[in-house]
């Protein structure tokens, strides 16, 4: 089965490096939507194609969609160019408010009550490691690493102190996307969910303290700086909640008065969160994760016709997300830096495994926690990409070299993180989970998520 999916792996690149565009009788103006309409097609086949390969051979499926990313895109055979993987924007925030739907569906009250000491134990003791870790890295390197050789100590601690702010991140598309894979469920997938969602919030505040004081410290003028980012940094979070919360109050309004199957329903309000959260500049997965929670929690019915039809509409934007992402590495700014890369990688993950079981004690999570959550926060993707491009910004002087050295971790952390959480979740016997009490449930339970709804 690996070797037929393989040859038609082939095949279907063959496909899309065969054709001769310019030699098409196509209107020039017809033809750059023509083209990346085809490659939104035959990247979708070729990431199909790369994700059961990657389940037979035991590993995430958005893994052999990352690897098909890295196939087609500039650092392989440049069927997908950085242009392309630009436009194709819309689809990244539509499969990002998809997998934040499943994941605030998944944040019950109850459970989020039980384990609430430990979420907040491991978040805290967590997320103090990882910046005390990489920012003492970067410092004890200062001689030698690039941002910080030749600079003064003020300048270099500042530096230390923005990268291990950025390097607190991590991302919750990849733990999302992996726990609905593999069908887990438990105290682990549960703490997991609690801690990424709740440090995708904290890790946006501490950033724009980090980078209000580097910028006071450095030119004196970060005073308006740190308001205008105070400002947005509420609007960003506050609105979000906010929108996210009227949001899910109207689905679940339809949920509990139609029957309907709402797997177009969710799509489209998918869409919706999309474009009202890039109108008003909030962030879409706090937004749609928002509206996921709501769902789960005030409805009267259960969510789980949401949840369905979120996963329903999942799989192939899962697929293009993954692959736009694999798209976007560059393998050659992982080649300039892979030693320097490899040894923050390994400091961070440690610090990682660390600061998890540190904290996982001291919350009292229980033992499969303390051993298995960790796997959970190595990933990262979009949100440390959006920060390290901010403070690029804010510092051309360094930034574009930290944007380097994070852009090479992220690529690594893109490949690595999906399979060290899937390993997690299969050693802690939570891997499966979902079906099994599904089967468990029989026939009632699907009869009881079924029931018929009051007519409109």
């Amino acid at each position: 089965m690996a070797l037929q999916r393989g040859v038609v792996l082939g095949v279907l690149i063959l496909l899309g490096l065969g054709v001769d565009w310019a030699a098409l009788p196509i209107p020039q103006d017809t033809l750059w939507p023509l083209e990346l309409t085809f490659l939104l097609g035959l990247l979708l086949l070729i990431s199909h194609v790369t994700g059961n390969l990657a389940a037979d051979f035991g590993l995430p499926r958005i893994t052999g969609y990352i690897v098909a990313g890295l196939l087609v895109g500039p650092s392989g055979v440049e069927l997908v160019t950085d242009a392309d993987v630009a436009s194709l924007t819309l689809i990244d925030q539509v499969a990002i408010a998809l997998i934040a739907f499943s994941a605030g569906a998944e944040l019950k009250i109850r459970e989020v009550k039980e384990a609430g000491r430990a979420i907040a134990s491991i978040l805290v003791s967590e997320m103090a490691l990882v910046f005390v870790a990489v920012a003492g890295l970067v410092l004890l390197l200062k001689p030698v690493f690039p941002l910080t050789a030749g600079q003064g100590w003020t300048e270099a601690i500042i530096i230390a102190a923005v990268f291990g702010s950025i390097a607190i991140a991590n991302s919750p598309s990849v733990a999302v996307a992996v726990i609905n894979d593999t069908r887990a469920k438990g105290p682990v997938t549960s703490t997991i969910l609690g801690v990424t969602v709740l440090k995708d919030v904290a890790v946006i505040v501490l950033f724009a303290i980090m980078l209000s004081l580097a910028r006071t410290m450095l030119s004196g003028d970060g005073g308006g700086l740190g308001l205008a980012l105070a400002e947005r940094m509420w609007w960003e979070i506050g609105g979000s909640i906010m929108v996210g919360a009227i949001v899910g109050w109207l689905v679940s309004l339809y949920l509990d008065r139609w029957r309907a199957e709402p797997i177009l329903f969710v799509l489209g309000v998918a869409v919706l969160v999309t474009i009202i959260a890039d109108r008003l500049h909030l962030e879409i997965l706090l937004t749609a994760l928002t509206t996921g929670f709501f769902v789960e929690n005030i409805s009267e019915v259960k969510a789980d016709r949401f949840v369905k039809a979120v996963e329903a509409n999942a799989m192939p934007f899962y697929a293009l997300f993954f692959s736009l992402a694999g798209a976007s590495i560059h393998l050659d700014e992982l080649r300039q830096v892979w030693a320097l890369v490899l040894l923050l990688v390994v400091v961070r993950a440690a610090a990682i495994w660390f600061g998890t079981r540190v904290g996982a004690r001291v919350g009292q999570a229980g033992p499969a926690v303390e051993r298995y959550a960790w796997t959970g926060f190595v990933s990262q993707a979009g949100v440390t990409l959006g920060m390290v491009t901010i403070a690029a910004e804010a510092f051309p002087e360094w930034g574009a070299e930290m944007k380097t050295l994070f852009v090479a971790m992220v690529a690594i952390h893109e490949l690595g993180g999906p399979v060290l959480l899937q390993k997690g979740l299969v050693a802690s016997g939570e891997a499966g989970a979902r079906d099994r009490v599904e089967a468990a449930a029989g026939p009632a339970g699907a009869a009881a998520a079924d029931a018929p709804q009051p007519a409109p």
